[in-house]
């Protein structure tokens, strides 16, 4: 049996504690349908995205899957719904079949916890969904969860059939395609846009997506940096980080900087950590994008 606090009879009545706080802390909050959380919420893994989500708005949790399709599953509608995932495969096929079914138009979000992060080596993922890790969420994902609350432009409110390419193209479009543009507002004043990967996958990825927004690219890797540092002027700076060397990192970093100091710089780390994110942000990188995309 799940008792009221649990069930979030509570957090749905107007004027009491929990939804006036929301609705302080988050204007656009209201504007929203409840959002529904299902999993262990007692695990040490979803502690910030409980805090997160109570803060933003309200919320209706649910121990388990069965239960919430039993309940809710023919009386509300919901703009998101939260899987929080403990354990490997956890919910099946079926199980998220049987939600986007429900739900057609809901953004159904997967939190990975850490004995679950894993799944995308196996070559198995749910399909048309959100998935993050528990460790991305203060560096990815709150922020787009933010955003979606407040009804600003979020990779979130892509159609749920949307890739994980696209809605990472999204998150960059956003901000730095947008803060060049408006800077440079007419194309032809667009500044050249210069890709740092030792990857020839990721140069790729990233060179169709800058050069999709009328931007003209240079990509290089780092034998080659140098060349390039003399050669070009640069608006942005995309910097895909091979190195497990923090220090390294942050000193090529500063280097890029360095050269092109009013230049947006964005860095691709893998799992970043929040002193790391705020290390780099100090070295002068203006944005961090955790790596890998999936999992």
């Amino acid at each position: 049996m799940m008792n009221d606090e649990r069930r979030g009879t509570r957090s749905e009545r107007p004027g009491t504690s929990e939804t006036s706080l929301a609705a302080r802390r988050a204007p656009f909050a209201s504007r929203l349908s409840p959002l529904a959380v299902i999993g262990d919420m007692v695990r040490s893994d979803f502690q910030n995205v409980i805090r997160c989500i109570r803060a933003k708005t309200a919320a209706i949790f649910f121990d388990n899957l069965a239960l919430f399709l039993q309940t809710d599953g023919l009386t509300r509608n919901y703009d998101l719904i939260f899987l929080l995932e403990s354990g490997f495969l956890q919910y099946s096929l079926r199980d998220i079949q049987r939600l986007q079914a429900r739900w057609p138009l809901a953004r159904i979000v997967m939190i990975a916890g850490s004995l679950a992060e894993g799944e995308g080596r196996t070559g198995w993922l749910p399909p048309e969904l959100i998935r993050c890790s528990w460790h991305q969420w203060e560096t990815e994902a709150a922020h787009e969860f933010a955003a979606f609350c407040e009804h600003r432009p979020a990779s979130w409110g892509l159609p749920p059939t949307a890739s994980d390419e696209e809605r990472l193209g999204f998150k960059l479009r956003a901000s730095d395609f947008g803060l060049q543009k408006a800077r440079f507002p007419m194309p032809a004043m667009l500044p050249k846009s210069v890709i740092l990967a030792d990857d020839p996958a990721m140069r790729e990825m990233l060179a169709d997506w800058v050069t999709q927004e009328g931007f003209d690219v240079t990509s290089t890797g780092q034998s080659h940096l140098r060349e390039v540092m003399d050669a070009v002027v640069a608006g942005a700076v995309y910097f895909d980080v091979a190195s497990e060397d923090f220090a390294e990192t942050t000193a090529t970093a500063q280097f890029l900087k360095k050269r092109w100091p009013s230049a947006c710089l964005t860095v691709f780390y893998n799992a970043p950590r929040s002193d790391e994110i705020r290390l780099l942000t100090q070295a002068g990188v203006n944005r961090v994008v955790a790596k890998p995309f999936f999992f």
